[in-house]
């Protein structure tokens, strides 16, 4: 198979797309889908399990950014909403004009951030980089998901001094960490 430098592009671009932790969305200004990675259509699912339409809550985002171009014209502009599921899952969105080659009219590119998961890589990536061992990333895990000493002792099964104790562990790594960087 010969493949041109465009099909390696698009595949590339595809790849990149689909392994975003965010979800991805691109949607015409009436609201219909032209695109969707797989971690959108998943976040869109638990927000609109009845049907494949975008949320409500989503597009809420895109009704305001299309509304503001009369303000605004063609200046750039992110609208950014914040909203909480029944189940408390906390999900960011962000909405802003994309312009393609191709298209006729620019499109509404959205970018959908589930903060739990966000937390969660955000804290894996820290304990690699302080070099916690797996029961302080654990700990660290559910103190960067702002859990109390005693909800977090109370999860692992462990005493608040135990807790307190792994937290002292864990900043004194950070701090070295911190100086090896400046030094």
């Amino acid at each position: 198979m010969n493949l041109n430098f465009s099909q390696i592009a698009n595949r590339f671009l595809l790849s990149v797309l689909e392994g975003l932790v965010d979800g991805i969305m691109m949607l015409n200004a009436d609201g219909e889908l032209m695109y969707t990675n797989s971690r959108a259509t998943e976040i869109c699912r638990k927000l609109n399990a009845e049907s494949s339409l975008v949320p409500a809550e989503v597009w809420r985002s895109c009704e305001a950014l299309i509304d503001s171009r009369e303000l605004y014209g063609d200046r750039p502009l992110v609208i950014e909403s914040e909203f909480t599921t029944i189940d408390g899952q906390t999900y960011r969105t962000r909405a802003q004009w994309l312009t393609l080659d191709g298209l006729d009219q620019p499109c509404l590119l959205v970018r959908l951030e589930d903060q739990q998961q966000s937390l969660q890589s955000l804290a894996f990536s820290e304990a690699r980089l302080f070099g916690l061992t797996p029961r302080e990333a654990e700990v660290w895990l559910l103190r960067r998901c702002n859990l109390s000493r005693k909800e977090i002792a109370d999860r692992l099964y462990i005493t608040i001094d135990t807790v307190k104790k792994h937290l002292g562990n864990i900043q004194m790594k950070r701090q070295a960490t911190q100086e090896e960087w400046c030094c």
